[in-house]
């Protein structure tokens, strides 16, 4: 009797060692996988997924690589859209004009009533090297009033009263105002566009360099 007493004794005694090993050693595991993110966090490291058995780790690592994915595709198609929008310029611009050109016609009516034509454009800018001598120009000849002016004035705190003061007694207190002048790009093609179809002759090549001017024809299709 009293060694099947010690015998069941012995027995408990190695199933509770056995289970508080395993016990240990899932906390063990589980405290390493902790260790190994919070020191990628802290360090700036790159987990691989061979060290990670948590699914849902996984599974962020697969979003993210169809977020580089989708982020791919996005690229290729804003570089076929910058081609085909090259492709539509050439034809609007170039070879579509060219065509009615060679056909001596300006307007061409096609067999399902659409009216193709070729309209003249224009367009201009002012480069920041160009702007003084092209206001300039402006000024001189009386367009003056096409040119925009922003003048903008810093204050500091508590100054809101002296911010309504006139712009002199400003500059008499050490408040220098900053001025930006500039013709609105829509405004520029308008003026550009009556100078040249007018025939102004003081519009010269000369005067047209300065504010960049082009001069083309662009299709136009009334369906």
């Amino acid at each position: 009797m009293k060694k099947l007493f010690y015998v069941f004794l012995v027995s408990s005694i190695c199933v509770g060692l056995i289970s508080c090993a395993t016990t240990y050693s899932k906390i063990t595991k589980s405290k390493t996988t902790n260790t190994v993110f919070e020191n990628s966090e802290a360090s700036g490291s790159t987990i691989d997924d061979s060290t990670v058995e948590d699914s849902s780790i996984k599974d962020l690592s697969t979003l993210c690589n169809k977020l580089l994915k989708v982020e791919g595709e996005i690229g290729n198609v804003e570089e076929r859209l910058q081609r085909l929008k090259e492709k539509q310029r050439e034809l609007s611009e170039q070879i579509i004009p060219d065509k009615l050109g060679q056909l001596g016609v300006t307007n061409l009516k096609l067999n399902d009533g659409s009216q193709i034509s070729a309209e003249p454009f224009y367009s201009a800018r002012i480069s920041k090297e160009k702007l003084e001598d092209a206001h300039a120009w402006l000024r001189e000849k009386g367009h003056g009033d096409i040119i925009k002016n922003t003048l903008t004035l810093t204050f500091g705190q508590g100054e809101d009263a002296m911010a309504k003061e006139l712009v002199d007694q400003l500059i008499s207190q050490g408040h220098i105002p900053q001025e930006k002048e500039a013709v609105h790009p829509s405004t520029l093609r308008a003026f550009v566009k009556e100078q040249i179809e007018s025939g102004n002759n003081a519009f010269d090549f000369d005067v047209q360099k300065k504010f960049s001017v082009y001069q083309g024809k662009r299709t136009k299709i009334n369906r």
